[in-house]
């Protein structure tokens, strides 16, 4: 039951994605770190912000922030579905 559980979260799936994406740029299968850009919100700040492109990013930081960001925006839907299926049971 945990397991299926699990499985339904948007918390798993959107960590597991970030995860993929992360073991794609590790591997060096993502030469233009494109699948990175796409998933990271530090490379959207880093490409966005002219100030921040002064510094250097260390990578683990963008793997790590990477993750956090996912699994707290995993964690808001699934307490807003949640929420959302304790209303339309009542």
């Amino acid at each position: 039951m945990k397991l299926f559980r699990m499985l339904r979260s948007f918390r798993f799936w959107l960590v597991l994605i970030s995860l993929l994406a992360i073991a794609v740029n590790i591997s060096g299968n993502d030469d233009y770190n494109i699948l990175l850009a796409i998933t990271s919100p530090l490379i959207w700040l880093y490409e966005s912000s002219s100030l921040m492109r002064k510094g250097d990013i260390p990578t683990a930081l963008v793997y790590l922030t990477t993750l956090a960001f996912w699994y707290l925006i995993g964690f808001i839907l699934d307490r807003l579905v949640l929420k959302l299926n304790s209303k339309t049971r009542r």
